[in-house]
């Protein structure tokens, strides 16, 4: 049994917590979709198979009963930002009012590495204390360490993924593209795309994981997690990051694609 089966049946039995924390395994680009699609079609199910309600929409915001925070136009309007104050206070206030539709309100943080401490603290009660039936959903697509007085308040589950089939493909396309260009144009075309090195280390990571006969490139990944969290720490340049990652890609990986 899986945990959105685990959950549907705490629904079912009136016994559905008020927070939860959902994480994952999968690379964070891809995580923060299956998490999303993971929320959405519980509350989906809680809405149809348990309140009845005919209603039946792939986006969360056209349910009266869903908030999803970040969908305030202040924040919106900022490339990539943190949330803003504005967005836990509508939030709040949003608690403050029965359902419309059905027997629960919801609410989903999609990524919680967004939440600085002055929004954090503006919702800490919530988070603790429910507000009538309610259930706040705190999606962590980076596994990235939370504030301690936001993960103290929730329940943390680890979702399980089926890999997709193409995200091989898609690294693999990475690799043999990468392996016919020179470290110029390596960093030339990468710098100009949304993955960064972080996203294809993971990949590599994952990869590895599944090819366990180099143990050699095992430990090449382990000490390049390392390496790549010190560049991150001391603000080291793009260029940097993709000049040191083509270097042990050229070591590790390119000679493997034919096998």
């Amino acid at each position: 049994m899986n945990w959105g089966q685990l959950l549907f049946e705490k629904a079912s039995s009136k016994q559905l917590g008020h927070f939860y924390i959902l994480e994952t395994s999968l690379s964070p680009d891809v995580a923060y979709e299956k998490l999303l699609e993971f929320v959405t079609q519980f509350i989906k199910d809680y809405f149809q198979k348990i309140d009845h309600l005919k209603q039946n929409s792939s986006n969360l915001l056209d349910y009266p009963d869903v908030f999803m925070m970040g969908n305030l136009p202040e924040y919106q309007d900022k490339k990539d930002p943190n949330y803003v104050v504005s967005d836990a206070e509508a939030m709040i206030r949003y608690f403050e009012f029965r359902p419309v539709q059905g027997s629960r309100k919801f609410a989903v943080i999609p990524e919680g590495h967004k939440l600085t401490n002055q929004v954090a603290n503006k919702c800490l009660k919530l988070l603790e204390e429910p507000n009538g039936n309610s259930t706040i959903f705190l999606l962590n697509p980076r596994g990235q360490k939370l504030l301690d007085t936001i993960q103290s308040r929730g329940l943390t589950l680890r979702i399980s993924f089926q890999k997709e089939k193409t995200a091989n493909s898609n690294w693999t396309s990475f690799i043999q593209k990468s392996a016919t260009q020179n470290l110029a144009d390596f960093i030339e075309s990468n710098q100009k795309t949304d993955f960064d090195v972080a996203h294809w280390t993971q990949e590599w990571a994952t990869w590895e994981a599944e090819h366990p006969e180099d143990i050699n490139a095992k430990q090449a990944v382990i000490d390049w997690l390392k390496n790549l969290q010190e560049l991150e720490t001391f603000h080291q340049p793009s260029a940097t990051k993709w000049t040191l990652f083509y270097g042990v890609l050229k070591l590790y990986v390119f000679n493997r694609l034919s096998r």
